[in-house]
């Protein structure tokens, strides 16, 4: 088999390196503009690409087996339509601004299958999500998530782990969610709480714009809402450097560090009638492998996702994301199983 991996980045490189280690069999290539620095393997390399055509992504796709899509937001959408045109399965982290879900009419068509938003959140979250919603009718769903320094005294208590001006537009774009059966929006930071993750400790919780498919895949569920989480005092700190400008120079300067030692913390809760549960996933940064806590719960979904398709599994043509596949027992427990044996460990438990 051949697997095609877009783009050589941060995720990328971790994305390829999982792939080409689980599936020895297969051929990995990372396309990428620039020379990427690869883990020594055998069955891996590079390959220069621009990839902001999506008619040269379509031609590289048609010449691979399977596509991972791990491009900048920007370029996510097209990666979307040029595995249409390609008839190739794709499964993407990217954040495109776009709805996938509006190319789902396109993909069945094509027979092709597309997997999007397959990162920690939405992705691991939104597969818990669809787990929940196959074990009878939800009232409430609450995603509760964020990527913070491992040392809460550190500035703003944060590390940079990814794009900085996507973590910007995360703080000014609206957040959306549905509370008694309608869909609403407020401004982001809304709604502060603290809370005790377990793992972690007391952090502090506001609305965010990350249910993206869920408003459309469970349509049925009357109230749902995602909040980012950060240690204590972020949002006092953050919010006067968001409003005057100065939020990228200072974060530039104050949160990113050679050794990004951070921590990742979700709580998904889930409320049926007359009962409740909520999964747990505290992860830290992986000092022997120097890989970030972001990155693992990330990009190795992304990989165990591919993996997936690569098995044969996740095939239905159209665009699935991680919610819908989670209808499919044998696919949820295949992700969590391979993210477990990656050190990557989710609790559920009922309340």
């Amino acid at each position: 088999m051949n697997v095609l991996v877009l783009g050589g980045g941060q995720q990328g490189r971790v994305i390829a390196a999982d792939l080409a280690r689980s599936l020895a069999s297969a051929r990995v290539t990372v396309a990428d503009v620039r020379e990427v620095r690869l883990a020594p393997l055998s069955n891996l390399r590079w390959l220069s690409a621009d990839l902001s055509d999506p008619q040269a992504i379509a031609r590289l796709m048609a010449a691979n087996d399977l596509a991972v899509g791990a491009l900048p937001s920007r370029f996510g959408y097209g990666a979307l339509q040029a595995a249409i045109d390609a008839r190739r399965p794709l499964v993407d982290v990217s954040f495109c601004a776009e709805n996938p879900l509006a190319l789902d009419a396109a993909a069945r068509a094509a027979g092709v299958a597309i997997l999007p938003d397959c990162g920690l959140a939405p992705g691991l979250s939104h597969l818990w999500c669809g787990h929940a919603a196959t074990l009878g009718p939800i009232e409430e769903l609450v995603i509760c998530v964020g990527g913070v320094a491992q040392d809460a005294a550190r500035p703003f208590g944060y590390v940079v782990t990814w794009s900085l001006d996507d973590l910007l537009e995360e703080y000014v774009r609206p957040a959306r969610f549905v509370r008694g059966g309608k869909p609403r929006s407020v401004p982001v930071f809304s709604e502060l709480e603290r809370m005790t993750v377990e793992g972690a400790g007391e952090m502090e919780a506001f609305l965010s714009d990350g249910l993206r498919t869920l408003m459309e895949t469970l349509p049925d569920v009357p109230n749902m809402e995602e909040k980012t989480l950060r240690w204590p005092g972020h949002v006092e700190q953050v919010r006067p450097l968001v409003e005057s400008g100065r939020f990228l120079d200072t974060f530039r300067r104050e949160c990113v560090l050679e050794e990004p030692r951070d921590l990742v913390a979700m709580v998904v809760r889930v409320r049926w009638p007359g009962r409740s549960a909520r999964m747990t996933l505290v992860d830290r940064y992986d000092e022997g492998g120097r890989l970030t806590a972001m990155a693992r719960t990330t990009a190795l979904t992304t990989s165990v996702t591919a993996q997936l398709l690569a098995r044969g599994g996740g095939r239905e043509p159209g665009v699935h994301p991680l919610e819908r596949v989670a209808r499919d027992p044998d696919a949820h427990r295949f992700i969590v199983d391979e993210m477990a044996r990656r050190g990557v460990v989710m609790r559920w438990r009922n309340e």
